[in-house]
């Protein structure tokens, strides 16, 4: 990934540098993240990546929890390096003194003097913000778990984007600040007030979760509400956990984070310190990658009932080929009381409405397949690659080649554990 892009939370001069081990054979390294989220399986991914292009490894692992606490077996375990996903305060007075190589992966080793990389959680809420606003709500509301640092940092970047832009947002403020409480009754002991919540709301209103899991919950309360997703309710995950949004009934749209190459990097950032190499330890900061789209936003939040059914068939069928004619079609208008009303409601044009969503779907096909240009043009609607080329490199700013090279997630090939 483009380095110039990253942020930085802290840029502090300080480095970290470790004993270089007299390795005798493959490197041993612990990875202590969790397997029971994708987020933690695609950081697999892209650890795996870098032992494949660069070094051998011997790495030990075993199944675990977000939520799970320092492993008993990491006490014996003895090796050369350390990647770390644990949330809980045990992991910094355990390896507080370790002369031992480590990279951290959730902002709870920075004041060790131990080199991390994070999640962007203030470009998080901001893409949520954008993409709710792109959809012409102005109400809105966030939940998620109070006194978590990242779901707070998500929450009031959001909250700050919804009020630059005009609009209000409700927080819902109840409930505990620790999402392992989903694992026993109080799922359903919190459920009545999410819904006494959601259903005092105004509506419509776009409503971001700060993770999938917390986005599941909304949306079964609003079922429980008999409320209407995503026509009166939008609902907007983070974490595009394939297995749980699509699950969701409707389906979840979800912000997709960039795990695959925190996993690289991470791998990357260890490997140095194996050898020795001084680390900057400022925080690395990724931001997300792209909101993958589903029902559950897949609506545009507008008081004019024409441009709002206009809206809707541009958003099923726009890469099947429609053009303006189409849609003047279906709505029964002539082209000039539409594309005025399109503009005092969208302050966009129809053909830029229809781009828009062709646009998106370019774009979530280069991240998420393999699938060549050629196939993406028929599956969108562009007659040639070298026009689409173009009128991507025009609205995105980067060729379809370069921004799948930037944001796409390269496939997983075997590579030896022991």
């Amino acid at each position: 990934m483009n380095m110039a892009k990253r942020t930085f939370k802290n840029t502090t001069s300080r480095e970290r540098q470790v004993g270089r081990p007299n390795i005798d054979g493959p490197a041993r390294v612990a990875v202590i993240i969790e397997t029971s989220h994708s987020f933690g399986r695609e950081l697999f991914r892209g650890i795996a990546r870098f032992i494949q292009e660069n070094e051998r490894w011997s790495v030990f692992f075993v199944e675990r929890s977000l939520s799970e606490g320092v492993p008993k077996w990491l006490r014996k375990w003895s090796g050369h390096g350390i990647i770390t996903r644990v949330g809980t305060p045990d992991i910094v007075d355990f390896l507080a003194d370790k002369d031992i190589a480590i990279v951290d992966l959730n902002q709870r080793l920075y004041d060790l003097g131990v080199p991390g990389i994070s999640n962007d959680h203030a470009a998080i809420g901001q893409m949520g913000a954008e993409h709710l606003l792109q959809r012409g709500f102005s109400q809105f509301g966030f939940v998620g778990h109070n006194g978590l640092f990242w779901s707070d940092a998500r929450r009031d970047a959001f909250m700050q984007q919804v009020e630059e832009a005009g609009g209000h947002c409700d927080v819902y403020s109840y409930g505990s600040n620790a999402p392992r409480r989903f694992h026993d009754r109080t799922w359903e002991l919190e459920m009545d007030r999410i819904v006494r919540w959601v259903t005092q709301l105004p509506k419509p209103v776009g409503i971001m979760a700060c993770d999938d899991f917390r986005g599941l919950q909304l949306i079964e309360a609003c079922a429980i509400a008999r409320i209407d997703i995503p026509q009166q309710v939008a609902v907007l995950g983070v974490g595009n956990d394939s297995i749980a949004c699509d699950l969701a009934g409707p389906p979840l749209s979800s912000i997709l984070l960039n795990a695959f190459q925190m996993g690289y990097d991470a791998a990357s950032l260890l490997n140095r310190l194996m050898r020795g190499e001084k680390v900057d330890c400022a925080e690395r900061l990724l931001p997300p990658l792209d909101v993958v789209t589903r029902q559950s936003t897949d609506v545009m939040a507008v008081g004019d009932p024409l441009v709002s059914k206009a809206m809707q068939f541009i958003q099923k069928h726009a890469c099947d080929g429609i053009g303006v004619p189409d849609v003047l079609r279906h709505v029964l208008v002539s082209r000039t009381v539409l594309q005025e009303r399109f503009r005092s409601s969208l302050e966009r044009t129809i053909h830029d409405m229809i781009l828009e969503v062709k646009m998106k779907r370019v774009k979530e096909l280069l991240v998420q397949t393999e699938l060549p240009l050629l196939d993406i043009c028929g599956r969108t609607a562009f007659k040639h690659p070298e026009y689409l080329c173009t009128v991507f490199k025009k609205h995105i700013g980067l060729t379809p080649t370069d921004f799948r090279k930037q944001h796409g997630q390269k496939p997983q090939r075997w590579f030896q554990i022991n």
